[in-house]
């Protein structure tokens, strides 16, 4: 169960006063540590890209929050999300999907005030993530 989100860096840029034609939204997980066997910590980079008029080839603008979040779980679960860290670099499929969809919501938020003091548009994304395996991969 997430339990906290601690935002450590925040920055954001405008570079042209151009229209702005698409937002690009971008989540990474960067680290994850487990501590005392069922506290999960995943370190994110939350980046939103503006894109300028087709054709002109100028970004607008970014928006990008490092930080981390908290979960506790069970120490079977919190085994499992270390395992498939340790061997692919990513996080189970529902683990994954929880913290998504927090992100978008809480970096979606708290960016807003972020972007508008510099004339972006609030870094929204308008649907709620849902993952799925590829065939012929398994988490």
């Amino acid at each position: 169960m997430i339990t906290g989100l601690k935002i450590n860096h925040v920055e954001a840029t405008r570079e042209t006063e151009d229209m702005i034609s698409n937002m690009k939204f971008n989540i990474n997980f960067d680290d994850l540590k487990v501590e005392g066997g069922e506290a999960v910590h995943v370190t994110f980079t939350f980046v939103a890209n503006y894109d300028g008029e087709p054709g002109k080839g100028k970004d607008v603008g970014m928006l990008k929050i490092v930080g981390v979040v908290m979960s506790k779980e069970t120490r079977k679960d919190a085994d499992e999300i270390m395992n498939v860290w340790k061997t692919k670099k990513t996080l189970p499929l529902k683990f994954a999907e929880d913290v998504i969809n927090l992100l978008n919501f809480e970096c979606g938020a708290r960016g807003t005030l972020l972007a508008s003091s510099i004339g972006l548009l609030a870094p929204l994304p308008l649907s709620r993530a849902k993952l799925s395996e590829q065939p012929g991969k398994s988490a």
